[in-house]
């Protein structure tokens, strides 16, 4: 079991009334015989200078003998400190030594193992005669639910506070000793089952050096599998309460292996393995060297233990391959818009190059058949470049690189010109522009980036606007600008509203309008790398209205 440590408690629990009773000669035992919690009592034993040195039991009735595992035949007539020396030592014989001489009651929850195994009492000793009536109770069980719930609750926090789980488990095994044991072994390995992480920890530190030596040599170093390099079963948890001699043959590998087995002393092992999802992802051992044995208690906790652990370490695991997929996603979106960005560019300027001279007859008739299949070739072509432009876009701003070069420029001049070029798709739509321009509106930007702004929310109101108009007004005052964009289209969803400016998010399907859905997800990176916000409102039925706001001087 567990190490723990105790709190005095402060309040005095109802005594039995029968203790201060003078008993007669026939019922002197009577009210404790049977009484559930254990009695003892005991009269002072003084040195020649009248010093009180020790206390020899009187009597002791049934629940004191089991819960000592002595009988009143084998300690009547012998002293605390003479059957019980760890009295002295944990300084409870001088708070009886206390109570005895001032005749104050001594009431305490202490620590006090018993027959090796790990047991808490509850104490209430009062003064009785030239003695002491000692009353208590075993609250080992109740310690236990304690710390365990404490020690669980420290462990998930641990867990859970950081994506580093080597430093999380490296703190974890710490903790282990001595709460849990006299040493721990924490093995945990990867989703590929390469080791992530190994530690050793130990009381003492000559031990935790032959532990760790032990096992790399017959666990890293090894093909075989093996807990801690012994051959102990790896899928199901194991207690050994006392680990013999002859049991460390038959789980040692060769002579060196029980050679230094024996050096390190196990009184009694414990493992667990680590297993989530189906797999094993490692083992939590914990070792005692000291007299203390595990019991079945204790494999239960650190079952439970080993679970927390180990979904804690799948979860990390699962993010981390999560990451990995997203960056070399990333990584063959940037390759992949290179690749195709040379061709796209080349196909377009020379679908150009052939509809200008075609207009202007250089080659000859040209058929309107033709004409309007050049035509489409070039509106495709714009339209893949604009997507291979979008998905380098997204790289750069998932690696933090998308770079401002600010110049003066003037937002009203800029919605102009995006206007001028978007006149024919928007006759091609029915959806004609209106602007509403009060005047210059100056500030400091990336020209570039904003033209790409006002362009993706004017294409994104032509595609939606459903054959209506729409508006573009720009807004100045003195440190703010302000461009609003507005469709009379379909409009958009509510529960579609907080995750419109998502990467790769669209409110409506991709099969009837196309695209990535990387272009209000880039407007509102270049608009924020600005320092300026984005929002819009919208209703079903009711088009949406888009509104830009930059300060004048932007602060990247």
């Amino acid at each position: 079991m567990p190490t723990l440590r105790g709190a005095t408690k402060s309040v005095l629990p109802e005594e039995p009334e029968e203790a201060h009773r003078a008993p007669s000669s026939q019922d002197e035992w009577e009210f404790a015989a049977y009484h559930p919690d254990g009695y003892m009592a005991v009269s002072a034993v003084r040195n020649d200078s009248g010093e009180l040195v020790d206390f020899r039991w009187v009597y002791a009735n049934p629940a004191a003998e089991a819960m000592m595992g002595m009988s009143l035949a084998f300690v009547l007539g012998r002293g605390i400190v003479e059957l019980l020396p760890d009295a002295r030592s944990r300084g409870i014989h001088a708070h009886f030594v206390r109570a005895a001489e001032t005749g104050e009651p001594y009431v305490d929850e202490v620590y006090f193992p018993l027959a090796n195994r790990e047991r808490w009492f509850r104490l209430v000793a009062l003064k009785r005669g030239d003695g002491l009536s000692i009353w208590f109770n075993d609250i080992t069980r109740r310690k236990r639910e304690e710390m365990e719930t404490s020690f669980l609750a420290e462990a998930s926090h641990l867990l859970t506070a950081s994506l580093d789980v080597e430093a999380a488990l490296h703190e974890l095994a710490r903790r282990c000793v001595p709460t849990l044991g006299d040493a721990c072994v924490l093995q945990v390995m990867d989703s590929r089952g390469q080791p992530l992480l190994l530690e050793t920890v130990a009381t003492e530190p000559a031990q935790e050096a032959l532990l760790a030596e032990v096992v790399r040599r017959y666990s890293q170093d090894s093909d075989e599998p093996g807990l801690v390099g012994l051959l102990l079963p790896q899928e199901t948890p194991q207690l050994l309460p006392e680990v013999t001699t002859p049991l460390l043959k038959s789980l040692t590998r060769d002579a060196e292996h029980l050679r230094l087995m024996r050096v390190l002393g196990p009184r009694s092992l414990l493992a667990v393995p680590l297993r989530a999802r189906g797999r094993t992802l490692g083992a939590l051992v914990l070792f005692t060297f000291s007299e203390r044995s595990h019991e079945p208690d204790d494999l239960r906790f650190a079952e439970d233990l080993g679970d927390r652990v180990a979904l804690s370490v799948d979860n990390i695991l699962l993010f981390r391959e999560a990451r990995q997929a997203v960056a070399q996603r990333d990584e063959f979106f940037t390759v992949a818009a290179h690749e195709l960005r040379t061709p796209t560019t080349s196909l377009k300027l020379n679908v150009q190059s052939l509809l200008r001279g075609a207009r202007r007859g250089e080659t000859g008739p040209m058929p309107p058949a033709l004409m309007g299949k050049l035509e489409n070739i070039d509106r495709n072509a714009g339209r893949l470049n604009a997507l291979v432009n979008e998905l380098l876009d997204v790289t750069r701003i998932h690696a933090g690189r998308l770079r401002m070069d600010l110049e003066e420029v003037d937002l009203s001049a800029l919605v102009q010109d995006v206007a001028a070029r978007y006149e024919l798709p928007a006759t091609q739509a029915e959806s004609p522009i209106h602007l509403e321009l009060a005047g210059p509106a100056v500030g400091t930007w990336d020209r570039l980036r904003l033209e790409q702004v006002v362009t993706n929310l004017l294409s994104n109101a032509l595609k939606y606007g459903a054959g209506k108009p729409v508006s573009l007004r720009v807004e100045a005052s003195a440190g703010l600008v302000r461009l609003v964009v507005r469709d009379e289209g379909i409009g958009i969803s509510p529960e579609s509203l907080p995750r419109l400016f998502g990467r790769f998010e669209r409110a409506v399907s991709d099969r009837h309008y196309g695209g990535l859905g990387l272009g209000l997800y880039i407007t509102r990176q270049i608009v924020e790398a600005l320092g300026g916000t984005v929002y819009v409102r919208s209703a079903p039925g009711a088009g949406a209205t888009f509104t830009v706001e930059l300060p004048r001087q932007a602060n990247t």
